[in-house]
């Protein structure tokens, strides 16, 4: 399980990149302009997602170090805990219900559940 957790910070901090950026050029796309407000959404949207990833990062490779489940199990884990983690945190935050989620959280959650067990449980495996 040691090895799982040597790779918790540099899997959170590639994950939370991702989603800031990910996030502004939806922003940007979604305004049809690029200003300043964009750095600070970028910068924002990082925190909060570091914030999330490394905690929830923790408990998901616990996991999978405890259940010592094999890549595409663990991949399935991720993809479906990041997903109920994004949906969750914008009903949360937005007082929103399950029907009001928007559908470009997927477009940044799916990928960056990849950009998650890629760098922490994948390159374990390979790697070991």
């Amino acid at each position: 399980m040691i090895p799982y957790f040597r790779r918790l910070f540099p899997a959170a901090f590639t994950t939370a990149a991702f989603a800031a950026l990910a996030h502004a050029v939806l922003v940007a796309i979604a305004a049809g302009s690029i200003g300043a407000e964009l750095v600070y959404i970028a910068a924002l949207s990082f925190v909060v997602a570091l914030v999330v990833a490394a905690p929830c990062g923790a408990v998901l490779l616990a996991t999978v170090g405890t259940l010592k489940l094999k890549p595409i199990p663990s991949l399935l884990l991720f993809l479906v805990a990041i997903q109920v983690i994004a949906v969750g945190l914008e009903m949360y935050f937005f007082e929103n219900g399950i029907s009001d989620t928007s559908w470009q959280y997927g477009l940044i959650s799916v990928p960056a559940s990849l950009i998650a067990w890629h760098q922490s449980v994948y390159f374990v495996h390979k790697n070991i």
